[in-house]
């Protein structure tokens, strides 16, 4: 058993973050794991894009999540804000908070993390482990060619406002893992439920989709806290509109078991999808649809300061929420 702060870093973390980085042979690593600090050369002509993000257990998954299913969403959905600048994965930091050292739990983590650290050829070059509630600190670091990073801040009226993929199976697994509103997934086969929970606890950042939508796209960010309040973000950098037609929503299977309304809200304000929403010239679309045939046009930007959410009839709908907010 790990006796220290130091045992549990080099067992756990240092040995298998060398033996990934001797396989990836990345070149802007000077130093890694083993110093105050690490040392890295940007390749000539990149920018460094960086990002962070705290997982809390209770608040950002529930306290029954596997270390597996940890290991897996503290590391994807840095990716994801990645993906959604379009940036190539290069290294990341690690803070880990544990309550106890736990040696089945750390070797479950570590291998699951460096599992899919090796899958988006990323670096793991230092961090801190300290004790307390357990919570997963993920910083992330990629490179993106001078002056073509994906931004929130470009859209423009007429655009078309698209998804990567479907919405809303993070929001079933959630009401799986916690026992609640049975009426959300009772319909749902085995199979459908475990996409469900595959879907929260698993998700696949888009890495490959935001790099092929440098060419394409105006304004991009990832869905984290639901489509509704992450739209916003976009229309407000851009100080536009939208119009979303909720017909075209791309709805996960996992909704089948709802009302078409009750699985709008769900699509809008459910959260934890990590797509890519987007908005590109209209004369482009179908250039892209051709390449990624699985996204999904939802709505377009307009002119306006308002996002208005409208069914075929042209009717307004308002949800009952407006995504997940930390402080709310």
């Amino acid at each position: 058993m790990p006796g220290s702060e130091f045992n549990i870093i080099q067992t756990f973390f240092t040995d298998l973050a060398r033996s990934l980085s001797d396989w990836q042979g990345n070149s802007d690593i000077v130093l890694g794991i083993g110093d105050d600090c690490a040392i890295i050369t940007p390749p000539d002509s990149q920018q460094l894009v960086v990002s962070i993000d705290t997982l809390i257990s209770g608040v950002h998954f529930p306290e029954q999540t596997s270390p597996e299913a940890v290991a897996h969403k503290a590391l994807a959905v840095n990716l994801s804000d990645l993906a959604a600048m379009g940036a190539e994965p290069a290294w990341f930091t690690l803070a880990l908070t544990l309550p106890k050292a736990d040696e089945s739990w750390l070797t479950s983590f570590s291998s699951v993390l460096f599992k899919l650290a090796e899958e988006f050829n990323i670096s793991l070059i230092g961090g801190d482990t300290t004790r307390g509630k357990l919570a997963i600190t993920i910083q992330v670091a990629g490179y993106v060619p001078q002056g073509r990073a994906l931004l929130r801040s470009g859209a423009r009226a007429g655009d078309i406002i698209a998804l990567t993929g479907p919405l809303g199976a993070a929001s079933i697994g959630l009401d799986i893992v916690l026992g609640k509103n049975h009426n959300t997934y009772q319909c749902l086969s085995d199979k459908q439920q475990q996409a469900a929970l595959l879907a929260l606890n698993y998700p696949s950042p888009k890495i490959k989709e935001g790099l092929l939508l440098r060419d394409y796209a105006h304004a991009v960010l990832d869905l984290s806290d639901g489509l509704l309040s992450d739209l916003g973000h976009i229309l407000k950098a851009g100080a536009v509109g939208a119009n979303v037609f909720l017909e075209q929503l791309p709805l996960a299977e996992s909704l089948q078991c709802l009302e078409l309304e009750q699985a709008w809200e769900r699509a809008l304000t459910g959260g934890d999808d990590y797509q890519l929403c987007f908005t590109l010239d209209p004369e482009k679309w179908q250039q892209l649809k051709n390449i990624a045939p699985q996204f999904t046009a939802i709505g377009v930007i307009t002119d306006t300061h308002e996002l208005r959410l409208l069914n075929s009839s042209g009717e307004l709908f308002q949800p009952r929420n407006g995504g997940y907010n930390h402080f709310e």
